[in-house]
């Protein structure tokens, strides 16, 4: 009996010692390919099966493939398919970042990583207490410009503009602001129409500009609407401008509609040897693999009172979040 405790001992101790006897050299991956797994975790997450998603998902980002870490990185970023982290969704956006700063602003896949920048700069922001990271409003700029400068992304160029507007982590410039707001509103972006068309319509520190501020107002609306998801602040600015202004005014805004471009179309990328969806799956080519704001007509409308500033230059930023680099608070990545 003795003996036989011994063994049963000394076996279990060699087990501990091996570790798990289910994985081993000669185990085959858990996916085919990268790809195949990027592929499994789209339909799990589809599926509502957020636990197979997640699995099939990281193994393809850490073996590079876009399409997944856009994928968490939204994800998490939401909250709705998986538990929200900003966490992770943070590291994801890094990691897109890192990989693809320099990428071509006429590649198919550019407005992706645009996205991780604006998120990225949003974060820099506000901070995320999880991983102490302090606020950092002036590299939140960078962040922003990169996206609006290099990747003309309509929604840096919005964010941009705030932080001009409220003097947050630059120095206030209205006139830069205005330049911005412009530009992004050119690409129909509802928010920054109707923040450039409240500049206008109340004539904020620029020459008061009545009916174009209510024809811009008037079509943010149009476009917020049409996307089925109009922000509260903008339905009740569009109320107070309509409400506010005389007949004369609103048929001068109204014939200015056309000339400011109507309602959002749908935009047209430039011809591209792969599509978008096959770059998306494609691994990084290093990983481990399995076997500037033009000036408007509305931007000129809006000129200053004090300061006519030029519209911003492209600075062609190259954001270093690589594994030897430490970001802005004594973050590492």
């Amino acid at each position: 009996m003795l003996m036989c405790n011994r063994l049963a001992l000394g076996a279990l101790a060699a087990l501990m010692t091996l570790g798990p006897v289910a994985v081993g050299a000669d185990d085959p991956p858990p996916f085919a390919s990268a790809t195949e797994a990027y592929r499994q975790g789209v339909s799990a997450l589809k599926a509502g099966q957020p636990e197979a998603a997640l699995a099939a998902l990281e193994y393809a980002a850490k073996r590079g493939v876009l399409g997944a870490e856009v994928k968490l990185a939204r994800a998490y970023a939401a909250g709705r398919d998986v538990p929200k982290d900003d966490a992770k969704a943070f590291s994801y956006f890094q990691q897109i970042a890192d990989q693809q700063a320099d990428i071509s602003p006429s590649s198919p896949i550019a407005k992706y990583v645009a996205e991780a920048f604006v998120a990225l700069g949003q974060y820099y922001l506000d901070g995320i207490p999880a991983l102490r990271l302090a606020p950092n409003p002036s590299y939140a700029v960078d962040l922003f410009r990169h996206a609006a400068s290099y990747f003309g992304n309509g929604e840096a160029q919005y964010r941009l503009a705030r932080l001009y507007i409220n003097g947050e982590g630059v120095e206030k410039d209205v006139g830069l602001a205005v330049n911005w707001l412009a530009t992004a509103a050119k690409k129909q972006h509802a928010a920054s129409q109707a923040t450039l068309g409240e500049i206008l319509w109340r004539g904020q520190e620029v020459r008061q500009r009545r009916a174009k501020g209510l024809a811009l107002i008037m079509l943010a609306h149009q476009n917020a609407v049409a996307s089925g998801k109009e922000p509260e602040w903008i339905g009740d600015l569009y109320q107070e401008a309509v409400d506010k202004s005389d007949n004369g005014t609103r048929k001068d805004a109204e014939a200015l509609l056309p000339e400011l471009g109507g309602v959002k179309a749908a935009s047209v990328l430039p011809a591209a040897k792969a599509k978008p969806a096959e770059i998306m799956m494609m691994p990084a080519a290093d990983s481990a693999q399995d076997t500037a704001a033009p000036a408007t007509s509305a931007a000129a409308d809006a000129a200053p009172l004090s300061n006519g500033a030029p519209p911003p230059a492209a600075i062609g930023l190259s954001v270093g979040f690589g594994a030897t680099s430490t970001a802005p608070g004594g973050l590492k990545p």
